[in-house]
């Protein structure tokens, strides 16, 4: 050691260090990223290009199958004479478009760059085999036959673009074009339809587990605030406290479905509203294996409102949805946790 250096002070000495690690580290980061794409020009074909699944436009009417395997969920969609389904969901229905958006992506995936082939940096494109532990997302078609009609881990998206990894290929590429979120079973399943602009929301009802029944209404669509119209005794802590809860039914996202015999148990608490234009919804909970679950009524009193109330029926009868548990507690939210009891003023 020099004689400068030991007249230095601690607190230099640890800077001095601090700054020699941060420069290693980002050399280290500069030749990860630079490995990925050194080796991406290493051995490959110079021009790569075309599309990456050849001949899927004419081959595509022929799907009966798609399986799905993400990080966190694995699920199988199948093709009948009356659409796509989920079978590991008591066969729930696919939304259609859902399918025609796969379809388009798949179709315009085009190779424009060779990748890595290393598979130790596969991770860093997000191609790396859900099945080991990867965080990419295999997706499979299948024919009638069990025949593949197309495979490929879809990895990280890219500025104008993907990338990818085919069906046994050792390499991995850069693609143009896009994939929809594929490993997400509740947006193929469309579990969003209660879409109600909460604004519409005329008046609520809510039995919680705890605590009395209570209902809440606004009297004109630009009122502020929901009253509190019962029970009788009880009033609401600040103008707004049961605004919340007035709403929380109208835009719910579920996480799952079921079919209704599937689930168990009694019902435990309920939610209810109206809209103005005479829309009416109701929620049956129960809990059951750990789960809250949701039986969905709709109905509608104007015309005007009767296609909506139709679309809900048909998405919802027959049906029971797993709820989170912060919607659950929005909609039941007990009448002590927003209100008081009124006392007499003498």
């Amino acid at each position: 050691m020099s004689e400068a250096t030991q007249r230095q002070a601690p607190s230099q000495r640890r800077t001095r260090r601090a700054l020699i690690l941060l420069v290693a580290g980002a050399v280290a980061l500069a030749a990860g990223v630079g490995a990925v794409w050194r080796d991406a020009r290493m051995g490959a074909v110079p021009e790569v290009s075309g599309p990456v699944l050849p001949g899927w436009a004419e081959r595509a009417g022929e799907a009966r199958m798609i399986e799905i395997t993400g990080p966190d969920a694995v699920f199988l969609m199948e093709r009948d004479g009356q659409g796509w389904s989920m079978p590991s969901r008591g066969g729930y229905p696919v939304r259609a478009e859902r399918i025609a958006e796969l379809d388009a992506a798949l179709a315009a995936l085009r190779f424009e760059q060779a990748m890595t082939r290393d598979p130790d940096l596969f991770g860093r494109l997000g191609v790396d085999d859900p099945g080991q532990g990867g965080r990419g997302v295999r997706i499979a078609v299948l024919d009638g036959q069990g025949d593949r009609l197309a495979e490929l881990v879809a990895g990280d998206a890219r500025d104008g673009g993907v990338y990818v990894r085919p069906a046994g290929a050792a390499r991995a590429y850069a693609a143009s074009g896009s994939m929809p979120d594929l490993d997400d079973p509740g947006r193929w399943l469309g579990l969003d339809f209660m879409n109600i602009d909460p604004a519409r929301v005329a008046a609520a009802g809510t039995d919680p587990e705890t605590g009395p029944s209570f209902t809440l209404e606004k009297t004109a669509p630009a009122a502020r605030d929901f009253a509190l119209t019962g029970p009788e005794g009880w009033r609401l802590i600040t103008g707004g406290a049961g605004n919340g809860v007035a709403v929380a039914g109208a835009r719910v996202r579920f996480r799952d479905v079921r079919p209704s015999g599937e689930v168990s148990g009694p019902v435990v608490a309920r939610h209810v509203g109206r809209t103005f234009d005479g829309l009416d919804y109701a929620y049956a909970f129960r809990r059951d294996n750990g789960c809250i679950w949701a039986e969905i009524e709709v109905r509608a009193t104007d015309m005007d409102t009767a296609g909506e109330a139709r679309l809900i029926a048909n998405a919802s009868q027959g049906w029971v949805f797993e709820v989170s548990e912060d919607a659950y507690e929005r909609m039941t939210r007990p009448l002590g946790a927003m209100a008081e009891r009124a006392r007499d003023v003498d």
